[in-house]
């Protein structure tokens, strides 16, 4: 996968716009507690969402033939739907320890009775959130192209 694509791929344009929302409207400084909400939030869904997407990934990778992959990878499609899973189950993953890490440093915070936080904080958090989800929906889009390209590798082959 080029680095083009990841760059001007529509889910981090919109991790970005929603990231600079985040930066342009909250205040300087995040209520400790409201931060530490958030992070606990996100670190559920993305758990969940890894966990789910890491089995689909070994799913995919398990569930062609030989000659279904090398029908696929005449054109590149095969590389282009296992690269789109490899770089969004990194992109979670990178979300995830970064969310665990953040609360931590934030329950550390509330531990220490400090009670606001800046808000690059939270916006790096909104960023990698957003963009995990939303590359997880671009590659569950790709897994569904997969589907259509064996449905039509079937029924060339009878």
């Amino acid at each position: 996968m080029k680095i083009k694509n990841i760059i001007f791929s529509w889910d981090l344009i919109i991790s970005l716009f929603i990231s600079a929302i985040v930066l342009c409207f909250l205040p300087k400084q995040i209520p400790v507690k409201l931060s530490k909400d958030l992070y606990g939030v996100g670190i559920s869904v993305l758990s969940i969402v890894f966990s789910v997407f890491f089995a689909a990934l070994a799913i995919i990778m398990t569930a062609g033939d030989n000659k279904f992959v090398k029908f696929l990878e005449e054109e590149g499609d095969y590389r282009r739907i296992v690269d789109t899973y490899k770089i969004t189950l990194l992109i979670l993953f990178i979300a995830l320890i970064y969310s665990i890490i953040i609360y931590g440093f934030t329950s550390l915070l509330i531990a220490k009775e400090v009670q606001v936080q800046n808000k690059c904080y939270l916006v790096i958090f909104t960023f990698l959130f957003g963009y995990g989800l939303f590359a997880s929906v671009n590659s569950t889009l790709d897994s569904i192209k997969y589907a259509q390209y064996r449905a039509r590798f079937i029924s060339i082959t009878k």
